[in-house]
């Protein structure tokens, strides 16, 4: 079934928690809500006793549900096909720039379509590595994704990773490989452009293979030490530049998926 016309487009749209999902879902799914998703469809929104909505199952999946006669269950009667969703995926690696400002870079980078999300301590980060983020604060983070994910119309909700050190992330990577583009955004002059950049690797995938990924990293206030960039360009990242203008921590990731998605939505 295609996604609902314009009127159904409107319908609510709720990201599953992964329990809820653990068994695959089909017509006839019964789905146990939450206290949290009751209390939103039903006092919220007033939503009575068989009316729709659209569940999202967190691995692709739309589901048009609707609400049963007791308010704690919901029941799947449709599967929906919406294309919404890049085909490549893209992993942001963002130093994490002060303050709550992360909540707005993951909050626009879901909206740009990133599959995965890694804070990461840098040497300019005024959160050094070592420091425990708790978890109150890293399901604020998800949290903030699954929102911007339903109101963009996104079928996958990003993965926020938890915040690791910018070495260890350059030494926990896939194997070298064309389908995978890495970058690492710096305000050298020399650097060529990110555009420019992901057409001469586009260019060069091996006739009938699919860019299966694309990797980003961008800096915090300050940007990269000299020593940080020599180890991406050592683990296989492209130093690429954002334009003549030097961005913001909080702009930098924003421009850079704005890049991206618009190359791949061309291609």
């Amino acid at each position: 079934m295609l996604l609902p016309q314009p009127q159904k487009r409107r319908l609510q749209r709720v990201t599953l928690q992964p329990h809820q999902v653990e068994q695959t879902l089909e017509v006839n799914s019964a789905i146990a809500l939450t206290s949290e998703q009751r209390h939103y469809l039903c006092n919220v929104l007033r939503l009575e006793s068989g009316a729709e909505f659209i569940a999202l199952d967190r691995q692709g999946g739309w589901w048009l549900a609707k609400l049963s006669s007791e308010a704690d269950h919901a029941q799947i009667i449709d599967k929906l096909e919406n294309n919404s969703e890049l085909d490549t995926q893209i992993t942001l690696g963002v130093a994490m720039p002060k303050g709550s400002n992360i909540e707005s870079v993951i909050r626009q980078s879901t909206e740009l379509g990133v599959r995965q999300i890694v804070p990461l301590f840098s040497d300019r980060t005024i959160i050094k590595s070592g420091t425990e983020i708790g978890n109150q604060k890293r399901d604020r983070w998800q949290r903030i994704a699954e929102e911007a994910a339903e109101l963009s119309l996104r079928t996958y909700v990003p993965e926020i990773n938890a915040p690791q050190s910018f070495k260890a992330w350059l030494g926990d990577r896939t194997p070298e490989s064309k389908q995978i583009l890495k970058y690492i955004c710096v305000i050298h002059p020399e650097a060529t452009h990110l555009l420019t950049s992901l057409q001469s690797g586009y260019d060069a995938l091996p006739a009938g293979e699919h860019l299966a990924q694309i990797m980003v990293a961008t800096g915090c206030e300050g940007g990269w030490t000299a020593r940080e960039e020599e180890m991406a360009i050592a683990s296989g990242f492209i130093p690429v530049s954002l334009g003549d203008r030097v961005l913001s921590a909080i702009t930098a990731p924003v421009v850079a998926l704005s890049i991206v998605s618009a190359f791949l939505d061309t291609k």
